[in-house]
């Protein structure tokens, strides 16, 4: 099972920065996710969960430039969408050399507005609510990335015991074309559990969990 860095191992200000991708780096993990949205100037495209307000967020350009000589797979989520914003991202996943080891993907209102039917050889995932939304959203785009939230303490203890009752190994070995990965792991034992689960391909963490 694969750990990807959520937001880069940080979460608050240090999230979806150089400083955030070099441990990412260091750390060993096997890939990154992170968020891109529009910069100020409504054209710069730059690493960031919230809306910016200045100019110091890390653009797409500056994060491709240090990540592409890694080997770490990239999972980029679009924050919002529009046509100039998707080819601007595509444009520079491809100038880096990055388009095999790269998904993009979000949660329903942007990831719906993807060009699904003519993605090429861009790779494009969705957030699917678990369990209700996974084969409406297979079956509708046929995403090659499936995300499925972990939440708080809460809907970690039902999504739990809803996986008891209507295991999920049965969907990965359904679609085994398709990449599952669980977002956020929050503690060493959620990803103790979550290793257990044959078929998951990854989990998405704030920080190491040994």
């Amino acid at each position: 099972m694969k750990i990807f860095t959520h937001r880069g191992w940080s979460a608050g200000n240090d999230e979806n920065t150089l400083r955030a991708f070099k441990k990412s780096v260091t750390s060993g993990a096997d890939g990154v996710e992170f968020d891109i949205r529009c910069g100020t100037d409504k054209k710069t495209v730059v690493c960031a969960h919230d809306q910016v307000l200045n100019d110091s967020a890390l653009t797409l350009e500056e994060a491709l430039k240090y990540l592409a000589p890694t080997n770490l797979e990239l999972l980029i989520e679009f924050k919002e969408f529009s046509k100039e914003f998707y080819n601007d991202a595509i444009k520079l996943i491809r100038k880096y050399n990055v388009v095999d080891r790269t998904t993009i993907f979000g949660f329903p209102p942007e990831a719906e507005l993807f060009p699904w039917d003519t993605r090429q050889d861009i790779k494009l995932g969705i957030i699917a609510p678990y369990p209700k939304c996974i084969k409406k959203y297979i079956e509708m785009y046929n995403p090659d990335i499936v995300l499925l939230g972990w939440g708080n303490k809460k809907e970690r203890l039902k999504f739990r015991a809803v996986w008891s009752f209507l295991t999920l190994q049965k969907t990965f070995t359904k679609y085994s074309n398709i990449k599952f990965v669980i977002g956020v792991a929050y503690t060493t034992s959620d990803k103790k559990w979550l290793c257990r689960q044959h078929g998951l391909y990854g989990i998405t963490a704030d920080m190491p969990l040994v």
